[in-house]
């Protein structure tokens, strides 16, 4: 008799550990990370997000941005914060993507590898798609933050991704994911390989809502000091294309 019932207890113990594991590991953060050829990985996250999305109205699947619409005018010059999510009258719909970013430091896009800004690390930053790229330039910690798109309300987003540009050191620049003041976890973009300049990270947490994205790296173009594979002490980098799933409105 003890036996018998010894036997159903562990089987109902396996019946519930089988139940309860997969649900923990389907709560985890879903990590995509690319050097090289990103493109795969990058249509992966993408796929995982849903359909594009190009004006304001959506409920669900992602945005993205680059960086080639940004009017030459602001090539070295301060970008407006919310340049992706213009609110007045009369602002385009292409351009309300539900994001500001850079918080009260300097956004700012280049077509010349932020020469403008740093002439001694200008060579180091090729751009991704098109011919410009992105950078905050005074600052080595910055935000990105979302809203519904074309309205000032302040929203959530289950992933946000980005590309950047040599990388040279590993665990030094990072993405760190918050809901409120509640860090998500830090996450380290990989050191790009000896094929291209660029990496992709992007992450997707399928059961937590992110309102912000602190983005760290080592220096600042505005420093006007070498890139550290020039012989300068810190490892300058910028980014390019930004993909992000729809932001909806906080609750």
């Amino acid at each position: 008799m003890k036996k018998y019932i010894s036997g159903i207890m562990v089987v109902l113990l396996i019946s519930f550990t089988a139940c309860t594991k997969p649900a923990a590991v389907a709560g985890e953060p879903k990590v995509f990370t690319a050097t090289g050829n990103l493109q795969a990985k990058m249509d992966e996250f993408r796929v995982q997000l849903g359909v594009l999305n190009t004006s304001p109205g959506a409920g669900a699947g992602r945005r993205e941005i680059n960086w080639d619409g940004v009017a030459d005018a602001f090539n070295g010059n301060r970008l407006p914060n919310d340049f992706f999510n213009p609110t007045d009258a009369g602002a385009p719909a292409s351009r309300q993507r539900g994001l500001i970013y850079g918080g009260a430091s300097t956004a700012t896009v280049s077509a010349t590898g932020f020469s403008e800004i740093n002439t001694l690390a200008a060579a180091s930053f090729p751009s991704f798609s098109g011919s410009k790229s992105f950078a905050v330039t005074n600052s080595n910690l910055w935000p990105v933050e979302f809203r519904v798109a074309g309205q000032t309300f302040a929203a959530t987003t289950k992933a946000f991704g980005a590309v950047f540009t040599d990388v040279d050191v590993a665990g030094t620049t990072f993405l760190e994911f918050f809901n409120e003041g509640r860090s998500l976890g830090k996450f380290y973009v990989p050191p790009h390989d000896n094929t291209s300049a660029f990496s992709f990270l992007g992450v997707y947490f399928p059961d937590e809502l992110v309102t912000r994205v602190d983005v760290g790296h080592q220096g600042r173009l505005i420093d006007g000091e070498k890139d550290i594979t020039q012989g300068g002490t810190k490892d300058l980098v910028v980014l390019d294309d930004f993909i992000y799933s729809e932001p909806v409105k906080k609750q």
